[in-house]
């Protein structure tokens, strides 16, 4: 099983759970969260300055090893644009269904 993590700007949140629906995984969790990438001065007003933290959306989905590539590929043509993000694709070693006890992929 793989863990797919999503960081993206709020405005996307929406593209993102087509993306992930459309793909029959099952459910999805979404934290607003706030970052920064990294550090890069701007000017305003002639002053230097650098951005601190930027809202952001975290969105985690867990997935059969065979759906991550296509899911993550979907997911990098429908989120892809200038205001960035990231994705990551995390091993998940075993799951527990806290109500039935099932366990492993059963649980997605």
């Amino acid at each position: 099983m793989k863990r797919i993590e999503i960081i993206i700007p709020d405005r996307k949140l929406k593209d993102a759970n087509e993306v992930i629906r459309d793909a029959n995984t099952g459910g999805m969790s979404y934290y607003r969260i706030e970052g920064r990438g990294g550090i890069k001065a701007e000017y305003a007003s002639g002053t230097h300055y650098i951005p601190e933290f930027i809202p952001r959306i975290k969105v985690e989905v867990v997935v059969k090893d065979e759906q991550a590539e296509e899911l993550v590929n979907n997911l990098l043509d429908t989120l892809g644009d200038e205001l960035g993000g990231k994705i990551f694709i995390v091993d998940v070693h075993s799951a527990i269904d806290l109500n039935t006890r099932k366990r492993g992929e059963a649980v997605i």
